[in-house]
């Protein structure tokens, strides 16, 4: 019951969040198309702005139809990339100072909330646990965040003092930083410590399961945290971040998926009754990952099939090397491509894969080459 409050709650503000943001982006570029069409000269970079914005509402909606199991954070995230896109997009077509400056809140709606969404993404696949008030209280630091940014010139405390210019056919917003511009990159700076904190933290405690993932989800956050020093220390007319954002929100959901599939696996993992004498069927979506991970496992060279085979046999590294022949160099060079093609991200995990095999009767599906139908041999 607790927990079904909780995530109504978080619903409701995510669904607050959009009932807001909507509304001021749709006038926002509208406005500022119909003002570029009056002009008669629109930017490349305004196409590619454009672009962007296309990508990040088909990739919005892909996620709420293609992916099963959604999470809040997720839809925040990728709702936030689509607002940030569109107040780009709109900025770029904007054709008069008023037009440019409510573009730009725009954007720094979508922008202050995306390290909100992109921490609590990072806290779920580290496992990290949050008083329930957590996220409330980020949000509210949030949206101040936001206020502070989107005030923009009025109080001279943001922008000191603001125009726009044209760039090849694209409005850009020149600006003279005010004595509080500061604090948004304080803003930013916290939470970007807190998710490096976090990953910190979950791979020293070894709850996330691969270095790999751990070295994604730490380029995701420091790839952005670049990008934006970059765009404030060296003078650019394309903010790359519209890009690196959506690069962001596909690395956090596919380390997601992964880590998803992982705690399926160890819950299956725990059934004493798992076994092929026992005849406990799996469920429908562990079925699918089994099938999905013999289907990859096919596609191994001979040469790695016989070290899955040492691993099934309990041999170590150390083992596999003396064995094969071969360096120890030589066989990890060997398990990166094992881990590669199976689609894991580490020896704990393939050994748990090798064990759920072998306790439903199925070790062979991963062991043994497959075997070629008859017509496959007459047409070779």
């Amino acid at each position: 019951m607790q927990m079904s409050v909780k995530n109504h709650m978080i619903h409701l503000i995510t669904a607050l969040f959009c009932v807001a943001a909507l509304p001021w982006m749709l006038p926002c570029i509208a406005y500022a198309a119909n003002g570029s069409a009056a002009g008669g000269k629109t930017g490349s970079m305004s196409i590619i702005y454009g672009i962007l914005f296309g990508l990040s509402f088909f990739l919005f909606l892909g996620y709420c139809f293609h992916v099963k199991k959604k999470t809040v954070w997720f839809v925040l995230l990728y709702i936030s990339v689509l607002v940030v896109n569109g107040g780009y997009l709109a900025l770029s077509l904007a054709r008069d100072l008023n037009g440019a400056l409510l573009a730009n809140q725009i954007s720094y709606f979508g922008a202050a909330m995306l390290p909100l969404s992109m921490l609590m993404i990072v806290a779920d696949i580290c496992r990290l646990r949050y008083p329930k008030w957590a996220p409330f209280l980020l949000a509210v630091v949030s949206f101040a965040a936001f206020v502070l940014a989107a005030s923009g010139s009025y109080f001279g405390l943001y922008y000191k003092e603001v125009s726009i210019v044209q760039v090849n056919g694209m409005t850009c917003l020149k600006k003279i930083y005010g004595p509080l511009h500061f604090l948004y990159t304080v803003y930013l700076f916290s939470y970007f410590g807190m998710m490096v904190a976090t990953i910190v933290y979950a791979s020293v405690r070894k709850i996330i399961t691969s270095s790999k993932y751990a070295m994604f989800i730490a380029s995701a956050v420091f790839g952005n945290l670049i990008i934006w020093l970059v765009e404030q220390l060296v003078h650019v007319d394309f903010e790359f971040l519209s890009v690196s954002y959506i690069f962001t929100e596909l690395m956090l959901l596919v380390v997601h998926s992964m880590m998803q599939d992982y705690d399926k696996l160890m819950t299956v993992s725990s059934m004493p009754e798992l076994s092929e004498e026992s005849g406990a069927a799996l469920p429908p979506d562990i079925e699918e990952l089994f099938t999905a991970f013999a289907e990859r496992a096919a596609a191994l060279t001979a040469t790695e099939r016989s070290i899955l085979n040492y691993y099934a046999d309990g041999r170590e590294i150390s083992e596999v090397a003396e064995l094969a022949f071969i360096s120890i160099h030589t066989v990890r060079k060997h398990n990166a491509n094992i881990y590669q093609k199976l689609g894991i991200g580490s020896r704990d995990e393939l050994m748990l894969y090798i064990d759920l095999f072998r306790r439903i009767g199925r070790l062979e599906e991963i062991l043994e080459p497959p075997v070629k139908s008859a017509e496959t041999i007459s047409n070779p």
